[in-house]
């Protein structure tokens, strides 16, 4: 995927819901640590054995220490959350915790904020078109057991476009007051608050439509918003289920800019089922947040995160983490969005300009939102129909999918040629078929390409009965076929350039996408 970049940022920390006075970067008063898996002490339930860290504890004024992500690896099962009080004190702290034998380490809790560049209303979803939706929808619109669940500061459930999308839990009942379905968070029949620990994802009632509280409801319709109902826009995500996850607290400072409990609502999204996790917000490194996106990966979870809008080449957390989908944006013409981060931490670019969506307030609102954020649940419904069309896909597999069937923009963007990651998404070409992705996981074809010559050699364990190839358009292309003692020979005389050879056999039928060169 790529690298791990960056090297821990020991300053200030994150906020709760004061303003920031230490480190805009970074909550006030609260830190992240982890203890080596080796060790007996447990923080949550601390019994004050070490004389040590007890005075750590008093003079720093450490009020609570909590065990936040459990469950998901022995790091995590290790790494707390500690609140103190002495807030300029901070760089102090961290020294001390890590000078003590069992820590691993002790970092700031990084404050990620939404990234969104507000934009006139305009009912043109362009994008749709751009990426080829249209097609991709012949393949697949989707299925509602795939789950994306949105992680951001709010998500309207009840909006007209949204509402039959939106995840129902079906081991919880609702309003009972009661964890029904024994995962940790209670009446969670929609989603969940984290940030104030309660079962309702929506917006506060006084946010209205206005930016940036709109800002999770804005990409939850980018991702799926019931589509062919007659009502609004349509989405890419088409029949896919939003699980809502809301990382702001109602009486946030900066109204909704802020997510300080987004790694709560990425633990949240794993702990619900989710398939694939969308996260159009960003910041600094943290050791922590790349544990958490390692433990999603082993799950098999599809983690996607837009890429920043400072117009920079500097890596933007979450979305340069290892085992994160980078996604920058692009505008109608195919250029990369004047505010978009590039560089070589992006694994593919979306539309993300004028960018047309649900917006919360009373319900049937839509307006145009401009940033990387629009671009990545975009990318997240892509993913969602990958997993719909090649079931079993892995995290891995998905990625490959997405960045083979992306177009190169290259031409249109000499300034940042390499620093695009696979290029623009396009979601007819990623459906019809990828290099490591078949209709059939268990198929018994082998195809070996010559592309040299245009031969292909098709060797099966059942006899192949039709050989078909294809453009990237769906038009089918003259392919002379016949058995041989090998297998089946494919000969063509197409152009130099990438196809889809479709093999029919006894037992299945697969396609394999192929590329000329001559």
């Amino acid at each position: 995927m790529k690298n791990l970049l960056g090297s821990l940022l020991f300053f200030s920390l994150y906020l709760q819901v004061t303003a920031q006075t230490v480190d805009t970067n970074y909550v006030d008063g609260q830190l992240y640590v982890q203890l080596n898996t080796a060790t007996s002490i447990d923080l949550a339930n601390y019994d004050y054995s070490d004389p040590t860290l007890n005075a750590i504890l008093l003079n720093y004024n450490v009020t609570d220490m909590r065990l936040p992500f459990g469950g998901l690896s022995n790091e995590l099962d290790v790494t707390y959350e500690l609140t103190f009080g002495q807030l300029q004190l901070v760089n102090g702290l961290i020294a001390e915790l890590e000078a003590l034998p069992y820590v691993v380490y002790a970092e700031p809790k990084p404050l990620h904020r939404i990234s969104v560049v507000p934009n006139d209303v305009h009912p043109s979803q362009w994008a749709l078109t751009k990426i080829n939706a249209f097609q991709a929808w012949d393949l697949s619109t989707g299925n509602a057991a795939i789950k994306i669940a949105i992680v951001d500061n709010a998500v309207s459930t009840v909006h007209q476009d949204l509402v039959g999308n939106i995840w129902v839990n079906p081991g919880e009942i609702a309003n009972n007051g009661l964890d029904d379905d024994l995962n940790g968070y209670t009446d969670d029949v929609n989603g969940f608050d984290v940030a104030n620990n309660d079962p309702n994802p929506n917006p506060p009632a006084t946010a209205g439509s206005s930016a940036p509280f709109v800002h999770g409801t804005h990409c939850a319709g980018i991702a799926s918003a019931t589509s062919d109902n007659g009502v609004g826009i349509a989405s890419l995500g088409f029949n896919t289920t939003i699980i809502a996850v809301k990382c702001t607290p109602d009486n946030s400072p900066t109204q909704g800019n802020e997510l300080p409990n987004a790694y709560d609502g990425v633990y949240y999204a794993i702990r619900a089922g989710a398939d694939v996790i969308s996260m159009s917000w960003g910041g600094g490194f943290s050791s922590t947040g790349q544990s958490i996106f390692n433990a999603a990966n082993s799950l098999g979870i599809v983690l996607v995160a837009a890429a920043g809008n400072d117009n920079t080449s500097a890596p933007f957390y979450p979305a340069a983490f290892n085992n994160v989908i980078s996604v920058g944006a692009t505008d109608a013409t195919d250029a990369k969005s004047s505010f978009s981060n590039y560089g070589t931490t992006i694994d593919v670019m979306a539309p993300g300009s004028g960018i047309y969506s649900t917006l919360s307030g009373n319900g049937s609102e839509y307006g145009t939102l401009s940033g990387t954020s629009m671009a990545c649940p975009l990318v997240s419904a892509l993913a969602a129909l990958v997993l719909d069309e090649f079931p079993g896909s892995t995290p891995q597999e998905v990625e490959a999918a997405l960045k083979n069937g992306c177009d190169n923009i290259d031409a249109l963007n000499p300034s940042y040629v390499g620093m695009m990651g696979a290029g623009r998404i396009n979601a007819y070409k990623t459906l019809l078929g990828n290099a490591g992705i078949t209709s059939e996981k268990d198929s018994k074809v082998l195809i070996t390409p010559n592309p040299s010559n245009g031969f292909f050699l098709v060797q099966s364990v059942a006899d192949v009965t039709d050989v078909k190839m294809f453009n990237l358009l769906g038009e089918a292309i003259v392919c002379d076929w016949n058995k041989t003692t090998g297998g089946v020979q494919c000969a063509s005389t197409a152009s130099a350039g990438r196809y889809i050879l479709r093999i029919e056999t006894e037992k299945e039928t697969v396609q394999y996408p192929v590329q000329l060169t001559y």
